[in-house]
């Protein structure tokens, strides 16, 4: 029994892990034989209204924060924000941006989704 517990632990669950690196590995190198170096996956920002902050201001009618939730830097009135389209929290485009190319898909603030019909 704890001979079976010591292999499971110490030799079926690395060798498991590898196989799913080897396989992901295979799949990316088909990927770039396929489409090439040029070929990245893009995140479609067509749900995602950008507007500058001074702007914001103007045609809100409740307050806005003045302080980026994911860089913690004040915003400025020349400042290019993104207002994520479910939850209205607003934040930098490149934040944003950066966010999502890291396959972050919720809000850093509220945790709903950034897109309608993508489920967490």
């Amino acid at each position: 029994m704890i001979v079976n517990i010591i292999f499971y632990v110490c030799l079926l669950l690395p060798v498991l892990r590898i196989k799913s690196d080897l396989l992901r590995l295979i799949q990316y190198s088909v990927t770039y034989l396929l489409f090439g170096s040029g070929h990245q996956q893009h995140v479609c920002l067509v749900d995602l209204p950008i507007i500058r902050f001074e702007d914001l201001q103007n045609h809100r009618n409740r307050s806005v924060d003045r302080m980026c939730f994911i860089c913690s830097d004040d915003y400025d009135k020349d400042d290019v924000l993104c207002q994520l389209s479910r939850c209205g929290h607003v934040f930098h485009s490149d934040c944003v941006g950066k966010m999502l190319h890291r396959k972050q898909t919720s809000c850093p603030f509220c945790r709903s989704p950034v897109f309608a019909g993508l489920e967490l």
